[in-house]
């Protein structure tokens, strides 16, 4: 009976140690399948506020399907806010760039196509304008955070709704188990914005610029630092134009240019469930009425994992 009591003692010791495991390995699952993430963009580091002036973008994502396929399905909610150099001027003489808000909803699903390549294609939904509430965004911001002047937001570009889609493929290549290089090829087709981007990435150790990496497909805890040229070719840009499908006409506009780049120098850090980044962004002119050969501005990015 002793010996009957003892048995039954280890199987329930070693039932409860498998339910542990089993909690363990699928919180582990868990872990490892979805993110949320913040990023901030801004060129107030540089005490500036011109020009691609903000962004802010709150992105959620997940593993919607475990195979030899994996899949990830992703959605950002986003805004951005472009401005004069000169925000305090009624004069759209003194302008080099409209004022413009773009508001939207963007979803993209990722299918890996083979080791280290991925396929996506999505959409992004949203308002420009006024519609948007950029205005109302920066001015609070300036009067209640920083104590700032509030820009006077003339002639911003017109209120409209916009569709975007777009499809891209990227992929990275080992040269070392710890540096990779990373390449990614976009186009985009809608009322808002029409332009094919590329990307050409240098990366030592952790992914830190997660636009060209999937940040569910390298999950490890390390320090990451990166090198980067973003070139695209703009044939359409409605923050510049104002030529869309609406009926208001816009007040300002400015003549873009097609050839665009940006170049990256980016680092991160990964502990347990949190991933920081910081990249820091130069950023050619996007029309011909800017001055300045170069903006720079900071993106700062904060990721959990569960």
């Amino acid at each position: 009976m002793k010996i009957l009591k003892i048995l039954v003692f280890k199987r329930s010791i070693i039932n409860s140690l498998k339910c542990i495991c089993i909690f363990l390995i699928s919180n582990l699952t868990v872990a490892q399948s979805s993110y949320l993430n913040l990023d901030v963009e801004n060129d107030l580091y540089f005490l500036t506020d011109e020009y691609y002036s903000s962004g802010i973008f709150i992105e959620i994502g997940k593993v919607v399907e475990k195979d030899s396929i994996k899949k990830f399905k992703i959605w950002e909610l986003g805004q951005e806010i472009y401005t004069p150099s000169d925000t305090d001027s009624k004069d759209f003489k003194n302008y080099d760039y409209p004022f413009g808000g773009w508001t939207f909803l963007k979803y993209v699903l990722q299918i890996e196509k083979k080791n280290n390549s991925f396929f996506e294609y999505g959409f992004q939904f949203g308002l420009t304008g006024e519609w948007s509430f950029a205005d109302r965004m920066q001015n609070f911001y300036h009067e209640k955070i920083i104590n700032a002047d509030i820009p006077s937001w003339e002639g911003q570009i017109p209120k409209a709704l916009h569709l975007n889609i777009f499809t891209s493929y990227y992929f990275q290549t080992e040269i070392t188990p710890k540096i990779f290089v990373y390449r990614k090829f976009k186009a985009i087709l809608g009322s808002q914005r029409m332009a094919i981007e590329t990307n050409f990435g240098l990366n030592y150790g952790i992914n830190v610029n997660d636009k060209i990496s999937n940040p569910l497909y390298v999950n490890s805890d390390r320090l990451g630092i990166y090198f980067g040229l973003n070139p695209s070719f703009v044939f359409h840009d409605f923050m510049l134009s104002g030529k869309g499908l609406q009926k208001e006409e816009a007040l300002f506009t400015a003549k873009s240019k097609t050839l665009r780049l940006i170049f990256d120098l980016g680092f991160s850090y990964k502990f347990k469930n949190w991933k920081f980044i910081y990249i820091y962004k130069n950023r050619t002119p996007d029309n011909f009425l800017q001055p300045k050969e170069q903006h720079h501005y900071n993106k700062i990015s904060v990721s959990y994992f569960f």
